[in-house]
């Protein structure tokens, strides 16, 4: 097949297929053609085919980095490039790409977790600039998202690098997919200095609709706040 036919293949494949089968039918075809095809699909209108495409990073490019590492941080590198101002695109799905890239990777979240968190920080005083703040709320979305896919496997290293110094902004968020997001990784990693804030979430009932695994999943701000806030009170009464 040649680029435009993989691509129409993979389309229809992400568009028709659960995720069992989106993996099988893309882990069965050149790894090249793929992985091309799957960044055009990070855009594209249907959210299935979107989504999908997430998740099909998250099967192939573990699956790449098993045969050959530094191939899979050529994919890491080309997400990073994706985020770059000076890339002249705005990377859509791709913090959430590397999000379920690293959720399926142990090396690949050990090399590239920091740069995920860095998309929520401010870029600080000049020699000191490791912030690399997004400020479309859309890509805000999508970084809160791929972090909370990489948080119930990786806790401790996001405490390491001291996620909860920087998220607290997205909690007043005028997106309802931001503070939904952030009302959920707050829960997943039972920060428990958020809990006022979840609490003031309860009254915000925005609605939003986000993808969990193959699921497309239908709820309010204070719906995510409520549930992250019993996740907060379960980790308080342990520790009384």
């Amino acid at each position: 097949m040649n680029r435009r036919q993989t691509k129409q293949t993979i389309i229809a494949l992400l568009r028709n297929s659960e995720l069992p089968g989106v993996r099988s039918g893309l882990m069965n075809m050149p790894r090249t053609g793929v992985v091309n095809a799957l960044f055009s699909c990070l855009c594209h209108a249907d959210e299935k085919v979107r989504w999908h495409a997430v998740s099909g990073f998250g099967f192939l490019v573990p699956a790449i980095g098993a045969e050959k590492r530094e191939d899979a941080r050529v994919i890491m590198r080309r997400f990073l490039w994706m985020l770059n101002d000076e890339s002249g695109g705005i990377g859509w799905g791709v913090p959430e790409a590397m999000g379920e890239v690293m959720h399926h990777s142990d090396f690949l979240a050990a090399e590239y977790l920091h740069m995920l968190v860095s998309y929520t920080m401010d870029d600080g005083p000049e020699l000191f600039q490791d912030g690399n703040f997004l400020e479309l709320a859309q890509l805000q979305e999508g970084v809160l998202w791929g972090l909370c896919r990489v948080a119930p496997k990786r806790a401790a290293d996001l405490a390491g690098l001291k996620i909860s110094d920087h998220i607290g902004r997205y909690f007043n968020s005028s997106n309802a997919s931001v503070r939904g997001m952030a009302c959920r990784l707050a829960g997943m990693l039972q920060l428990s200095e958020f809990a006022g804030r979840l609490e003031d979430g309860l009254t915000d009932h925005a609605a939003l609709r986000y993808y969990d695994n193959g699921l497309f999943r239908d709820t309010t701000v204070a719906a995510l706040a409520q549930t992250a806030l019993a996740a907060v009170s379960r980790k308080d009464r342990a520790l009384s």
